[in-house]
């Protein structure tokens, strides 16, 4: 129940959320200037949660729509969607988000179902999920791909990414989905506009609407450029690699212990300044190394490597790693 109503949630509207907040709010005033029961009381907010569900299971009503917005990650679509409405285009230009961290994980066969559920069995298997996110990620990927392939043939494709492995191989997994689809196709290039930015989602809503109105880094996708991304796409899918990087403006599978010096030099640094017997919490070693790092790999694969290496014996362990803010490290 808490994770469909949690789902349920995150798809609301926010005009959709303001009117069930207000609902709880009057249905606990009216309570406590009355003397209705408690199982009244419960009831009606029962009630509130049933209609959630109606709201999530409801079918979304379609609408024509001039252009389409492709981004990854919600901090980047969050902007993205912020931007649009500033703007007074949220009705003509819609926006898909795939959540996915494209930089980590297996890719093979990531077009089909069998496949994405792989990477999902995958990532459960090594990334702490306290919040059950990884599910709610899978079924978000699952209905924001048939949303790429539902997009009307007359309507445009913008796809944004940065420099950076991440968004660099979900362009390309876009590409092999849309190969075969007529539409025209646009990308805009967030790192050409601001050099020092890791990845899209670092950006305001101000800077992206400055980099959409000037229109300086956005750039029409040739048929050719759209052959080769996809034949890139496939290239990287039958590798068995499930860590990539961004080097010299390419896409490079590394093995998964590529980072697992760097984690153990920052630890180091951290460790200098403290007393060989201090802890240091997990966060806090996750912090320095992303702190450093050129590329987008997110929090959750670092804390699975500190986690390889207590298991190999480099780290010694203080607490429970059943997430990360629950234990802390020292280099033995």
């Amino acid at each position: 129940m808490f994770k469909e109503l949690k789902q349920t949630v995150g798809k609301l509207s926010e005009q959709e959320a303001k009117s069930v907040l207000l609902n709880i709010l009057l249905t606990i005033d009216m309570h406590q200037k009355s003397e209705n029961s408690k199982k009244e009381f419960y009831q009606q907010m029962a009630d509130i949660c049933e209609n959630l569900k109606k709201t999530r299971d409801r079918p979304k009503r379609s609408r024509a729509v001039k252009a389409v917005h492709i981004t990854f990650g919600r901090a980047a679509a969050g902007t993205l969607k912020m931007m649009l409405k500033q703007l007074g285009k949220e009705h003509e230009e819609s926006t898909i988000t795939l959540p996915e961290i494209f930089s980590i994980g297996p890719l093979h066969q990531l077009d089909s179902k069998e496949g994405r559920m792989i990477r999902l069995e995958w990532l459960k298997e090594r990334l702490n999920d306290f919040f059950d996110e990884l599910e709610e990620d899978y079924h978000c990927f699952e209905e924001e791909i048939a949303a790429l392939n539902s997009i009307s043939e007359h309507t445009g494709v913008i796809i944004w990414a940065g420099e950076n492995a991440y968004e660099q191989t979900g362009l390309r997994f876009v590409h092999q989905l849309l190969h075969k689809k007529p539409n025209d196709i646009f990308h805009i290039h967030t790192s050409k506009a601001f050099p020092y930015i890791i990845h899209s989602g670092e950006l305001s809503d101000e800077k992206l609407r400055l980099i959409y109105e000037k229109g300086h880094h956005k750039s029409s996708v040739t048929a050719e450029e759209r052959l080769s991304l996809a034949e890139e796409w496939k290239a990287l899918s039958q590798e068995d690699s499930v860590l990539r990087i961004w080097e010299d403006r390419r896409i490079k599978s590394v093995e998964e212990t590529f980072y697992d010096s760097f984690i153990i030099e920052k630890a180091k640094q951290l460790q200098r300044s403290r007393s060989k017997k201090d802890f240091i919490v997990c966060p806090r070693v996750i912090g320095e190394v992303l702190g450093h790092l050129d590329d987008r790999i997110g929090d959750e694969f670092i804390e699975y490597r500190i986690r390889t290496l207590i298991y190999k014996g480099v780290f010694e362990i203080k607490g429970v790693p059943k997430a990360m803010r629950y234990y802390s490290v020292r280099l033995r």
